[in-house]
């Protein structure tokens, strides 16, 4: 899921000058151990710091395995209500499985019988659940089939969108659904929780004039006595619940395709050009992804659907991913195609996490988001090169931090929340793809996408815990991690530097002195393990040097042919941070010159921002944007 897009050049421009007026030096990503985790409830009471609030929350004990799920619907729009009718085939996981729970949210269960012998199964509907007793006990050898008939006003989940009539665009009445994180059993009964897998199909009755689109393959669409159109959908490839989904309206249906894979676009009338242009870097997206993962597309089609009243800017549905409409008709000019492929890139990469290898609960879904997150970074890397893929992680750096000031400070990996949606923040998504970039940068490329294609294959069309993937990459790399995942994952923010430096000009020894002054708790590390490059330079050229910071402080000592022109702290932005690192204006003005990156041009402008006054700001941004413009656009 993408939580809505924004230019993010601009973004970055305005992040930059309000976090250096406040205080901020941010960087990038890296490193430390797990000897202990913290659930939500020992970080809430143990720790002075604001965090996310709410109940401690445990996944729920499976009593059954369900295979597939046959869902049809059809729909009185003016009351607003889904008439359905459902089978149910499941598994139980041990003897004696004589009742089942499933979770049911604002529906009315008119009927259930068991589907073979049409015998009527005595049940009740306590709040969001149906609780179904059976004729007998019955075992693992055992497969159930179950068929329900309900009625459902789904106040989340289903949403009934009234047609709309723009000064440019019309667009039509929708019915769509949002199943992430668990509302998708608000429109049919089901086991709603990512950590159980089946496949589905459905049968959709729509309008005359109106297509349904869902998952898998459209096997038949049938003209009915009555004047509507029924679409049968099939996803034979088991996936989690939330991932399953229906939007139904009056579309144009644009083709593409990548290799063997079916391509489909569903816009408004009109809007095909504009959509069009917003969704034609798709396969290029699809052949970046499957050359890297070793992996090809895991699915025979990818549909992308835009609609209206979208509350996120996309979700990942299995084969089916549905867009906000503003997110891609809306992209005006090359910033906001930018954010627009942002989107695009992000949901596709869920295709193998979150569709293909999904996590096991809520508190693993940095496992989904931290990759997506990521993979948006990793096709700005691909189009554009390094410089943009740092950028864009830098700015991530930013968004974390922001959201530490000011909101909260939680793991990564935690399970106390109010609902799960709560999780969706910045720790998520913008820590969670700096996370995967320092795992990167710890364990090299090669052996990174070597770890991902052994995790993806390892794990299909299954559920993953954090842990599952540490052991991958502990077994790819032949390193140990567990100091890696525990300060990054299983605990709580950042580590806070302050960087020193003196050169003696008689033995020609630059030393730099680092004291990590971040206030421990419980969850917040006293001492990060911090691999870092430092790049020197003299009058007679650079080097670079790799140091790794294990102390609250260190010094480093160097021996160097001359005076220092420029020292680059954490050459390849490879650790999340806050830097505190003054420089003398000569050197300041040297980095400003003769830095063989952006990235490094970037940090030197920072560095004059920070002792510029408000007034001058402007005038140095704009030049600096224009030096930058001339050395990328020659």
């Amino acid at each position: 899921m993408f939580l809505r897009a924004i230019s993010r050049r601009i973004l970055l421009s305005s992040l930059t000058i309000c976090l250096i007026l406040n205080g901020f030096a941010a960087s990038a990503s890296q490193a430390r151990t797990r000897p202990k985790t913290f659930s939500g409830a020992e970080a809430q009471s143990l720790s002075p710091r604001r965090r996310l609030e709410g109940p401690v929350h445990v996944p729920p004990v499976r009593t059954y395995d369900v295979l597939h799920y046959v869902i049809r619907t059809r729909f009185n729009v003016p009351d607003k209500t889904v008439i359905g009718d459902e089978t149910i085939i499941l598994k139980p996981l041990s003897e004696g499985f004589n009742s089942l729970a499933l979770d049911a949210s604002d529906m009315k269960i008119e009927s259930v019988v068991l589907s073979e012998s049409n015998m009527p199964l005595p049940f009740q509907q306590p709040p969001d659940k149906l609780l179904i007793q059976l004729d007998r006990p019955y075992g693992p050898a055992d497969s159930l089939s179950l068929h329900i008939q309900y009625r459902a006003k789904p106040r989340r989940g289903l949403f009934f969108i009234a047609a709309r009539q723009g000064e440019t665009i019309s667009k039509p009445a929708q019915i769509w659904t949002q199943g992430e994180p668990e509302d998708n059993h608000r429109w049919f009964p089901c086991y709603d929780y990512p950590d159980d897998k089946a496949t589905t199909e459905q049968y959709i009755t729509t309008g005359s004039n109106e297509i349904a689109i869902s998952n898998g393959a459209l096997v038949e669409t049938t003209n009915n006595a009555d004047g509507t159109r029924t679409f049968h959908w099939v996803m034979r490839q088991p996936h989690s619940t939330y991932l399953t989904s229906l939007v139904v309206g009056d579309y144009v249906k644009l083709t593409d395709a990548y290799k063997n894979v079916s391509l489909e676009y569903y816009t408004y009338r009109g809007t095909e050009k504009t959509a069009l242009r917003a969704f034609n870097a798709t396969p290029e997206m699809m052949r970046l992804f499957t050359n890297l993962f070793k992996y090809e597309y895991p699915y025979d089609k990818y549909a992308q659907t835009i609609v209206q009243a979208f509350f996120f800017g996309g979700m990942e549905n299995i084969t089916a991913t549905t867009h906000a409409d503003s997110e891609i008709l809306y992209s005006a000019g090359e910033a906001g195609l930018e954010a627009t492929q942002d989107l695009i890139s992000h949901e596709l990469s869920h295709s193998w996490f979150g569709d293909l290898v999904t996590c096991k609960s809520w508190k693993h879904l940095w496992l989904n988001e931290g990759f997506a997150t990521f993979m948006e970074a990793v096709f700005k890397e691909h189009k554009s090169g390094r410089e943009e893929y740092l950028r864009v992680m830098n700015e991530n750096a930013r968004l974390y931090l922001a959201e530490d000031q000011s909101r909260y400070r939680r793991p990564i990996v935690y399970d106390r929340y109010r609902t799960a949606s709560d999780l969706f923040d910045a720790t998520l998504y913008q820590k969670g793809g700096f996370i995967i970039h320092m795992l990167r940068e710890v364990v090299g490329d090669e052996i990174f996408w070597k770890a991902v294609n052994r995790y993806l294959n390892e794990f299909k069309n299954g559920s993953v815990e954090t842990a599952d993937l540490q052991r991958v990459f502990e077994e790819t790399s032949g390193r140990r991690l567990d100091w890696f995942f525990d300060q990054w994952v299983y605990k709580a923010g950042f580590p806070e530097l302050r960087v020193r430096y003196s050169y003696n000009r008689l033995s020609k020894l630059l030393t730099l002195t680092v004291t990590q002054t971040q206030t421990p708790d419980p969850v917040t590390p006293a001492v990060f393990r911090l691999p870092v490059e430092v790049e020197i330079a003299t009058a007679r050229g650079a080097r670079t040097e790799r140091i790794e910071i294990n102390a609250r402080t260190q010094r480093f000592t160097f021996k160097l042919d001359g005076k220092p022109r420029m020292i680059r702290f954490d050459k390849r932005s490879s650790i999340l941070k806050k830097l505190d690192f003054p420089q003398s204006a000569e050197m300041v003005a040297y980095q400003r010159t003769h830095s063989t990156n952006e990235t490094g041009l970037v940090e030197a402008a920072a560095e004059v921002l920070a002792t510029t006054s408000t007034s001058q700001l402007a005038s140095a941004v704009a030049a600096r944007v224009a030096v930058n413009s001339m050395r990328l656009n020659p």
